[in-house]
This record gives structure tokens, sequence and C-alpha cells, in this order.
């Protein structure tokens, strides 16, 4: 049998967001969150709860092991003041030169797509999601916000869908400045 050439998957990724739909549909408008950090970003899942059974004496008898939790999480650098809007529902000045921040939490679910640069290489689209928002800033970095996504089972038992990326992923000419611009994670 011959083995499939392994494409590395997470390189130079673009990550988009959008409100997540009726019913738990995936967001039909999807809009790129910036410029992310070099290697920031990842999915990563973590121990679910589990249930244990204990017998007299504290012998186990049974043991379910519940989901465990799926995670996305990335680093934007310098986030356009629209993007933190959309997150936030922080108000921009008229001039568009000052952002009133009133939260940091994010209302609502949100859809995330992670597309890799790699043709061939596999993505992720989650339709359902749960954000928080970190801003930080540092002499090293600037101003950035880490964004987690926590990913949250849809009304029809879906998590996330695995996609393998085509030309097609990366035609958008909205998006081609995002590679020759250092853009990608």
């Amino acid at each position: 049998m011959k083995r499939k050439k392994i494409i590395m998957s997470w390189s130079e990724c673009r990550v988009e967001i959008g409100p997540t739909g009726a019913n738990d549909a995936m967001a039909t408008q999807l809009v790129s969150v910036g410029t992310t950090n070099d290697k920031s970003t990842s999915l990563s899942t973590s121990d679910g709860e589990t249930l244990t059974a204990k017998a007299s004496g504290g012998k186990t008898v049974a043991e379910e092991e519940g989901e465990p939790e799926v995670v996305i999480t990335t680093r934007v650098k310098e986030m356009d003041f629209d993007t933190e809007k959309m997150l936030t529902g922080a108000v921009i000045s008229t001039d568009g030169d000052e952002l009133d921040v009133k939260t940091n939490i994010v209302q609502g679910e949100f859809s995330v797509k992670v597309t890799p640069k790699n043709i061939g290489a596999q993505g992720v689209k989650a339709p359902k999601c749960s954000v928080k928002f970190r801003p930080g800033s540092s002499e090293d970095e600037g101003s950035y916000v880490d964004l987690t996504f926590k990913i949250i089972e849809t009304e029809d038992g879906l998590l996330y869908k695995k996609f393998r990326v085509k030309k097609t992923d990366w035609a958008d000419p909205t998006f081609a400045s995002d590679l020759t611009a250092g853009g990608g994670s």
C-alpha cells in the first residue's frame, strides 16, 4: 500500500470568523481576524469530565469518559477597530481614530474557519464557538489580541468539519495580500 504524502497543515493560516447562523449553521459571511502571529494558531483538545462509579471500599466498577473540550487559539497583531467592534461591540469614533471599549466580553456565538496555506492540508470549520477576547500590548509585539474559540456542539451534533485546502480557498483576492504581507500563523 502506497503511503499518502504528508502535507504540513498549519503553516501560515488564515483565520476567519462570522456570527453563527440560524439553527447553529456556519456563518455565511466570514471576515479575516487580521494578521496572526507566527506559529500562534492551534487546535487542541483537553479531557472532558470523567464519570466514575465506585463500589464499597472505593473500588471502581464503571467509568465513562465525557466529550473532550476542543479549542482553537490564535494571536492577532494590531487588530483593526472594525473587527474588535464586531466581537465586543466597541464604538468607533466618527473620524475612525479612536475606539471606545466598554467590555472585552464577546456576546453570542461565532463560526470560525482556519485555512492553512498549503494546498491539500487539513483546515477546520467550526460553526458554533464561544469566544474569549484578551487584548494586550508589549514592547516586543505592540498591540495584540489573543482569541480563544471554544467549539460548541451544534443542534445536530456537529463539533467541527475538517476540509482539504484547495487552490480556490486562496483565490479570493482580498486574502492574497495576507500571504504576501507576512500574514499567517
